[in-house]
């Protein structure tokens, strides 16, 4: 036969031994959860991103043409013309192009002195200057 003492350890036991097994359960079921919503939470990020390129796309208050308004707007206040020229890297350049294209004007890009390109936006052409990185505006406008 069995004991009272038998059956009672055994109960107690029995419980603790599945307490643990049920509480890892759940711990490893609340880190799926975790890493799910992480994931979720990086999906909507990227639909964020993408709707926000979508709808505002290349305005003259986003991305590098935001910056190249601030100092252009600060050049006109001083000197009180548009500057003639102005150094950019090719990412800035395809942007400037890419406003054209979406904005629907027309596009003059011409070819200058030592052979660079220029492209033609708000009175200024802007030099493409490929040696920088990518997202380079010059510090300065300049004229001849």
């Amino acid at each position: 036969m069995i004991s009272r003492r038998e059956v009672v350890t055994a109960g107690v036991l029995g419980t603790l031994a599945t307490g643990n097994s049920s509480e890892a359960a759940m711990q490893s079921d609340a880190q799926i959860v975790r890493e799910a919503l992480l994931r979720i939470d990086d999906s909507l990020d990227e639909i964020k991103n993408s709707l926000d390129a979508g709808l505002r796309g290349n305005t003259m208050s986003y991305g590098s043409l935001g910056v190249i308004k601030g100092r252009l707007e600060t050049w006109v206040r001083a000197t009180g013309k548009f500057p003639e020229f102005w150094d950019f890297g090719i990412s800035v350049f395809l942007e400037i192009y890419d406003w054209h294209i979406r904005q629907k004007q027309p596009i003059q890009i011409s070819r200058i002195a030592e052979q660079r390109m220029a492209i033609q936006w708000m009175f200024t052409q802007y030099v493409l200057r490929w040696e920088n990185e990518a997202n380079y505006i010059g510090q300065q406008p300049y004229d001849r």
